[in-house]
């Protein structure tokens, strides 16, 4: 439960990381492009992830079994 309430956060701070290099970006704009599509990429992933653990035990605990 706590990995879903820190994937927004970190999702945020991978978003704004390219920007923190500001004017001196050693980094072209395509591999900037690439780091923030595979970010994104990388959430929905996670989120899919997350989601799929966090209904399941949802429904153990509905059940009353133990994981």
């Amino acid at each position: 439960m706590d990995a879903a309430r820190v994937l927004p956060f970190a999702g945020l701070f991978l978003f704004f990381l390219p920007g923190l290099y500001g004017s001196d970006n050693p980094h072209s704009t395509a591999s900037t492009g690439l780091f923030l599509f595979g970010s994104w990429a990388g959430l929905i992933v996670a989120a899919a992830f997350l989601s799929r653990r966090l209904a399941r035990i949802a429904e153990d605990e509905g059940s009353g079994r133990k994981t």
